[in-house]
């Protein structure tokens, strides 16, 4: 699989395909953050988990029945077999205009950070991959029972407070995107349809400034183990959960002054202070 630079509104229309993590290494690719500067700690972001029925049978991901392959012939759905999620397509539908009855169960809240998955993942893989959060679709008085055919989304920011070498990955088992924005373009990875568990990130490692970058994720799996990860690599080193505090929802966004704005802000009420302490002065001596 492979992983895409959409570029078009980068500096020079650069347009590049970033190989499989693993692969021939690129250079660097350099993205400015989307809101420059320093901004206060993250608490998560909001994510949004779906539970598609696992009989729903319109599903418009293509299927070749001769070749037994995705991605061109007849919609999945028209086959007796074709029930549930098959792609991104599907993930499309359940988040943009579900038809009544695709969607079982839903739940929305604070994602912190972004590492959930069902029962048989952690059971069987867990050991290996590293446990995750139980999805809260899932988790004890969930609103659902089954796990197959699940979905998620997340969005937010991306706060990063150190300039320098990054990449980002996703755990993910079946399928899902990524995108990454800054101030000049988005960088994207996706890994569509069905496909076994694995951890795909960047070829091409990442020059990130200080502050924010716009990011969305979604995820899903049609059956089996399932599990969504967002993971970051920093300088070159071992992939590792991006933290609570670097995940910011739009609405919590709070920059902090530089130091040298809190000093201009504070000689200026120093001053504003001492003009309103001369005046006072002033009158008291008149009045005297």
């Amino acid at each position: 699989m492979t992983s895409r630079l959409r570029a078009g509104h980068l500096a020079g229309s650069l347009i590049a395909t970033l190989a499989f993590v693993g692969g021939a290494a690129q250079a660097d690719v350099v993205l400015a953050p989307e809101l420059a500067g320093v901004y206060a700690a993250g608490k998560g972001v909001t994510g949004e988990f779906l539970k598609v029925s696992d009989t729903w049978h319109d599903s418009s991901v293509l299927w070749n029945e001769d070749t037994h392959s995705f991605g061109s012939g007849v919609a999945i759905g028209t086959f007796s077999w074709g029930s549930g999620l098959w792609g991104l397509a599907d993930w499309r539908t359940a988040y943009g205009s579900p038809a009544p009855g695709m969607i079982e169960s839903s739940w929305t809240g604070r994602a912190s950070p972004i590492s959930y998955a069902d029962a048989e993942y952690n059971a069987l893989y867990g050991p290996t991959w590293g446990e995750a959060a139980m999805a809260p679709l899932f988790a004890p008085n969930g609103p659902s029972a089954g796990e197959n055919n699940w979905a998620s989304r997340f969005a937010g920011y991306i706060r990063i407070t150190e300039a320098g070498t990054y990449n980002f990955g996703v755990l993910h088992d079946d399928g899902f995107f990524f995108t990454l924005g800054g101030a000049s373009g988005t960088l994207s990875l996706e890994n569509d349809f069905l496909n076994p568990r694995e951890r795909l990130g960047f070829g091409s490692n990442l020059q990130l400034g200080v502050g924010l970058y716009s990011f969305e994720l979604g995820a899903y799996d049609r059956i089996e183990a399932g599990v969504v990860e967002l993971s970051w690599s920093r300088g070159g080193g071992k992939w590792s959960v991006v933290p609570i505090e670097n995940l910011i929802r739009p609405d919590e966004v709070m920059p902090v002054p530089e130091p040298s704005t809190w000093a201009l802000m504070i000689g200026g009420l120093l001053a504003v202070g001492s003009i309103a302490s001369r005046r006072r002065n002033r009158t008291d001596a008149l009045r005297g």
